[in-house]
């Protein structure tokens, strides 16, 4: 026996699917807008990783040096110690290293010396001056085109050891 077809039939209709449709494109478009957006971090990340290993290389090479060598000549004093990309615009050259290293093209490290700026009083010293530690700050940049972006501040201490002279 066969049935007899009504008025309704079933399926989606025309106006049903393509609002099925925009429901679908929305969602694909906001997962297109986070991937974008999580690419763009990666990219920031990484510059910042690699800045923060050019200034642990640097630190390591002017700890690694003796006290009284040129690099780790004194640039002034403790309140002259730059503090972010802006004060190191007109940096001496000795005092600088460009990287142009590969895939690491851009980057600049800075660094500066100071002395007395903490542990003033030494007791049983002959030569107080000579035995204060001095104070190195590195900063990273990198040049994005639209001026240098700074991504790492590092500041250590450089103690006069007995051998170190």
């Amino acid at each position: 026996m066969k049935k007899k077809r009504t008025g309704q039939e079933e399926g989606f209709t025309l106006i049903e699917t393509i609002i099925a449709m925009a429901i679908f494109t929305i969602g694909i478009l906001g997962l297109f807008g986070m991937q974008t957006a999580a690419i763009k971090e990666n990219l920031a990340a990484n510059s910042i990783s690699t800045s923060s290993t050019w200034a642990a290389d640097r630190v390591e090479a002017l700890l690694s040096l003796k006290y009284t060598d040129d690099d780790l000549a004194v640039t002034g004093a403790c309140s002259a110690l730059p503090d972010s990309a802006a004060d190191v615009a007109n940096w001496p050259a000795d005092k600088t290293q460009i990287i142009n290293n590969g895939n690491h093209v851009g980057y600049t490290v800075y660094w500066a010396v100071a002395k007395d700026c903490t542990l003033t009083d030494i007791p049983n010293t002959t030569d107080e001056n000579e035995q204060k530690p001095k104070t190195l700050r590195i900063i990273v940049t990198r040049d994005t085109g639209s001026g240098a972006e700074e991504l790492a501040v590092f500041t250590y201490m450089k103690q006069n050891g007995k051998a170190d002279n």
